[in-house]
């Protein structure tokens, strides 16, 4: 399900989709049928689990971010970074993969680009977004 996934650049409707896939695979695993009228999170509630999927994809990607930032490859970096050469299209731009690592370490360019260079220090900030993302989402569900 997700192979390759610190490749993707995940938007709102590909998070619901995997969080809908999630469920679906705990309903299937533990025979829970559609019919039922349950919630989400009664069922997650008695199985006694919380959503890790997508969780685990934010972590694979803000860690390989960091990884390619440390290595010596200009290439990786600069198709990373956006800096391709050319026009750009007509209309709103499309989501970046830089863009979610904004916004899940609420950090913009400069100060992300410096942090992956401490190891230590990135691993910190992988691990508080992570968690954050955790929180506003029980918060909101």
């Amino acid at each position: 399900m997700t192979y390759r996934a610190e490749g993707w650049t995940l938007r709102k409707r590909d998070e619901k989709k995997i969080n809908s896939a999630e469920i679906w695979f705990y309903r299937r695993l533990f025979r829970v049928s559609w019919k039922e009228k349950r919630t989400d999170e009664a069922i997650l509630a008695e199985l006694q689990v919380r959503r890790h999927l997508l969780e685990s994809i934010r972590k694979r990607k803000l860690s390989f971010f960091g990884h390619i930032c440390r290595s010596k490859c200009t290439l990786m970096k600069d198709i990373i970074q956006g800096k391709l050469e050319g026009k750009r299209g007509r209309g709103r731009p499309r989501a970046a993969y830089l863009d979610n690592i904004k916004t899940w370490t609420r950090r913009n360019s400069t100060e992300i680009y410096t942090m992956t260079e401490r190891r230590e220090e990135w691993r910190e900030l992988v691990q508080k977004a992570v968690r954050a993302a955790n929180a506003s989402r029980s918060d909101a569900g």
